[in-house]
């Protein structure tokens, strides 16, 4: 009797806490689903407020190109993202009031900021109200980022208050045990095994718990109290894998993203410094990803980047972890590799598999699309001591292989990485160049050595470095052709450029400028939008805008380049060729497109003096132009002698130092009226005797 009372005590003692650990664990599952919906409300807010900041950004580059279609589209696309952000802020306000007071606050600014802009008269006044928009968008990211990051906390602190739970459960547990073992030796095997095999699987599943890992042996479910437990366990389980997923997973592929990636290459290289065992990084990028993108948009797109996955997994390494370092860039570790002078050897072999695999075409739709990848391979020790080095030495190796004609793999080096950190330093300022309106169009004249006039101008860019002072092309513009930025840098030239002529042109000067066109610009094709939405110039329908291309960017040109130049000269503007006869086949270009005049180079010009055959070839241009009826300028012209010998020869367009260098828009304007009432016998007069020049920078 005695043995049954005891037994009945200790099995309700222990059924108590049992019992009062799975309510706190059932509390405790609660608190997580609870922290798990605000985790939701904030995830959706961000990404809402992606599809405003997504549309704000085409708003901006509408109104900044004067395309009140576009602006209407943008308009209509930012105010339905901006009433779904509305409706997630609502939910997160019931979770997070004082952040949604600070978010709505920014939010109500969107629409009158916007609203202002489309309606503002011109671009320069829209510009900073664009810019306040910006900072309303910025304020808002920062807010949602402050907010995931506080649920972030508290989340570590309900884990680490649940650790603590368990491990008073497992003591109390063990007490259960100690009681139940003394009088457990009294009753049947049995009976013993019926209590001790299920608590033995549920304290290891706690131990795990305790130890932090994922992956937890979880007990059965069972109609008593520990098969509540292995209810409860399962459910920590599963809502501990969710944060994980949020926290550590890009939500299209499925792979692990740049947070995964940093923690594992790190671990990856703290164990490499204790085995030896080099660590190799694999930086992937897809080459043609943009164009896909922009020709069937961003659901297709989608679909690419899961085909890229899919052959990424598929031609990798085995044991390597692949991740999604952001956009159509992919990482691949690979640890515990055989250290040796013959490392590079495998890490080839590796890298061409991927390269072989990823090249198949992929089908879509009625497409054949072609797949190609550049890689930049970095391993520790060696190029990089942290995990953050490795991927910058591997993405300086990828920009390497991208720019040596892509489809191909680059090793890192120590000068290599050098340089390009340099160059992606630089890249990052233009960026921020662009964004705070620090690059300005400076214009040299052309002038008409008979009359004596300013009759046109070329548009030159500057970038005003608030650090490096005035820095000229030739200092950023390679850096912003390898990094794609040229587009962006020549779009804002020509827009500043027609914007120009058009208020001299409202000051009676019709001066035509001439605006640089990248090759890049011509394959893009979205400078035929830009330039549909271009006015003539004021009281008459001529366009004052002329573009120059260079040989040397026409040494690939396709049909397509053809069709481009062709629907740009349709639309009104001239076409130029720069630097004639530096090329390889200047007269098929004459006869192939649609070109209006050329320019004669600088080094034809420089060398006339000295050199019959470059002022044979000089002849022979302008005969040639003449019997085109194609228009000539000669550039380069730093000197008297030049100036005269072009003038005796037929050439009366000349452009070049010994007028004056290339200058703002207003110095370039009362240059313009120097030189016309002073004329050109004035001007040969005072350079001959070393005189100021009143008509430019000496």
């Amino acid at each position: 009797m005695t043995l049954c009372l005891g037994l009945v005590a200790v099995l309700g003692g222990a059924s108590l806490v049992v019992g009062s650990g799975v309510l706190r664990d059932q509390e405790a599952s609660a608190a997580r689903q609870q922290q798990f919906a605000r985790f939701q409300n904030i995830y959706a807010a961000q990404q809402a407020m992606s599809l405003v900041r997504q549309h704000s950004g085409q708003l901006y580059a509408a109104v900044l190109s004067s395309n009140p279609s576009q602006q209407t589209l943008a308009r209509t696309a930012q105010q339905a993202a901006k009433a779904s952000f509305d409706e997630e802020l609502l939910k997160l306000s019931a979770t997070d009031p004082i952040s949604a007071r600070l978010i709505e606050t920014a939010s109500d600014e969107i629409d009158g900021l916007s609203v202002r802009a489309v309606n503002a008269a011109t671009a320069a006044q829209a510009t900073p109200l664009l810019a306040a928009l910006q900072q309303r968008l910025d304020l808002i990211d920062e807010t949602l980022q402050s907010t995931s990051k506080r649920e972030q906390a508290r989340a570590g602190e309900m884990q680490a208050a649940e650790h603590s739970r368990l491990k008073d459960l497992v003591r109390l547990s063990a007490a259960v045990i100690i009681g139940a073992c003394l009088l457990g030796v009294l009753m049947t095997l049995g009976i013993v095994r019926s209590v001790i095999r299920p608590l033995q699987a549920t304290t290891n599943a706690i131990r795990q718990v305790n130890a932090g890992e994922i992956d937890i042996d979880l007990p059965p479910i069972r109609p008593d109290e520990f098969g509540d437990m292995a209810v409860a366990l399962r459910q920590f389980r599963d809502q501990a894998e969710r944060l994980r997923r949020l926290a550590y997973q890009d939500p299209l592929t499925g792979l692990g993203n740049r947070a995964r990636l940093e923690e594992t290459l790190q671990r990856s290289i703290d164990r490499s410094r204790q085995t030896r065992e080099p660590v190799a990084l694999f930086y992937v990028d897809l080459d043609n990803f943009r164009a896909v993108n922009d020709k069937f948009g961003h659901k297709a797109g989608d679909r690419y980047l899961c085909e890229a996955t899919a052959r990424l997994h598929r031609f990798m390494p085995p044991g390597a972890l692949l991740c999604r370092h952001g956009g159509d860039k992919f990482t691949i570790t690979v640890d515990g590799l055989d250290a040796g002078s013959a490392l590079e050897t495998p890490l080839r072999e590796q890298a061409d598999c991927l390269l072989r695999g990823l090249a198949e075409s992929y089908p879509f739709g009625d497409h054949l699309l072609n797949m190609s990848v550049s890689i930049g391979i970095a391993v520790f020790p060696g190029d990089g001591e942290t995990a953050e080095q490795i991927i910058a030495s591997a993405d300086a190796a990828m920009f390497v292989a991208k720019k040596n004609g892509r489809n191909n793999a680059r090793f890192a080096s120590a000068q290599l990485t050098g340089t390009m950190r340099r160059q992606l330093a630089l890249a990052s300022e233009i960026r921020r160049g662009l964004e705070r309106d620090e690059f300005e169009p400076f214009y040299q004249p052309v002038v008409d050595v008979e009359k004596g006039l300013v009759v046109g101008a070329e548009a030159l860019l500057r970038w005003r470095h608030p650090e490096n002072g005035l820095m000229p092309p030739s200092e950023f513009i390679q850096v912003a052709e390898d990094s794609g930025l040229i587009n962006q840098l020549g779009e804002l030239c020509l827009i500043k450029a027609h914007e120009q002529a058009q208020i001299w042109a409202a000051k009676n000067r019709r001066l035509r400028v001439s605006v640089n066109l990248s090759v890049r610009q011509v394959h893009d094709g979205r400078i035929l939008q830009l330039l549909r939405g271009f006015s003539s110039a004021p009281g008459s329908r001529e366009r004052l805008i002329d573009f120059e291309l260079t040989e040397s960017a026409l040494l690939d040109s396709t049909e397509y380049s053809h069709t481009m130049l062709t629907e740009i000269k349709r639309l009104g503007f001239r076409i130029g060729l720069d630097d004639f006869g530096t090329g390889y086949s200047s007269f098929s270009y004459l006869q192939r497109l649609p070109i209006d005049k050329i320019k004669i180079d600088r080094q034809f010009v420089t060398s006339m003096g000295a050199s019959k055959q470059a002022l044979a070839i000089v002849s022979a241009t302008l005969t040639l132009a003449q019997n085109l009826d194609l228009g000539v300028i000669a550039e380069g012209v730093e000197n008297t002698a030049q100036m005269r010998q072009l003038r005796i020869l037929g050439c009366k367009l000349q452009q070049g130092f010994y007028f004056t260098r290339a200058l703002p828009a207003a110095d370039f304007e009362a240059c313009a009226v120097a030189f016309e009432e002073s004329g050109m016998d004035a001007h040969a007069t005072a350079v001959a005797a070393r005189e100021p020049v009143t008509v430019g920078i000496r």
